[in-house]
């Protein structure tokens, strides 16, 4: 799910990342009638392509639902947003963190809060992309479902907005363990997701219903 592709793929620029952020599933759930007319001219194009036409077999909306949830075997509560802000300094939580994320549920409850360490990169993860594994030292995650973290990076970058282009969206994978959703090659230590075709959905929370439309319409390739 790349509607565009202009960010370094391997470079960490927090400034991509801090703000507020919107599960991709409130796109698809949503009642708008504007959203619900690009979505209703994203399912004709899909199926007048017979490569695509599958994926909108049981509806469009249907296959993005599975393949965006934000729910998992360990959390079963559908997250509805992100915010991300920078660590803490004096927090000593997570020594030499990249960001801190607090989860909310779709009714903004506040379900945690971790500051995350990139603790290595995927070379081939999320989308056959670079992928970065977060990982929070907090003991009080011992038992969260968001102790490990898999991410790209932002797509576009969150600036590109600003400029006139699209909405940043970046998908993510989530799990107590990392090796729910990591295998590592013994031979070669080459790492693959167990999952690749689970797409968590954020993206930027900001922005208007047309904003919206033009992810959705540059998703499926509509003018």
């Amino acid at each position: 799910m790349t509607a565009s592709n202009t960010t370094d793929s391997t470079a960490f620029d927090i400034t991509d990342w801090l703000g507020e952020w919107e599960s991709f599933e409130h796109y698809i759930d949503s009642d708008d009638a504007a959203i619900q007319q690009t979505w209703e001219a994203a399912e004709q194009a899909v199926l007048a392509n017979p490569k695509m036409a599958p994926m909108a077999a049981r509806g469009i909306r249907t296959f993005w639902s599975m393949a965006c949830s934000t729910t998992s075997p360990e959390n079963i509560i559908h997250i509805g947003y992100w915010r991300v802000n920078e660590p803490a300094a004096e927090s000593g939580s997570t020594d030499d963190a990249a960001l801190a994320i607090e989860w909310f549920a779709e009714d903004n409850t506040s379900l945690d809060t971790y500051e995350y360490t990139i603790d290595h990169v995927i070379e081939h993860g999320l989308e056959g992309s670079p992928t970065f594994v977060f990982h929070t030292t907090d003991p009080a995650a011992e038992d969260s479902p968001f102790r490990w973290l898999l991410a790209i990076n932002p797509l576009p970058s969150r600036k590109a907005f600003a400029e006139g282009g699209l909405l940043s969206h970046l998908h993510f994978q989530y799990a107590n363990d990392l090796h729910t959703l990591v295998a590592t090659d013994e031979v070669t230590g080459t790492e693959t997701l167990r999952n690749p075709r689970w797409y968590a959905t954020m993206c930027a929370n900001e922005g208007t219903v047309e904003d919206r439309c033009a992810i959705i319409r540059a998703l499926h390739h509509l003018q």
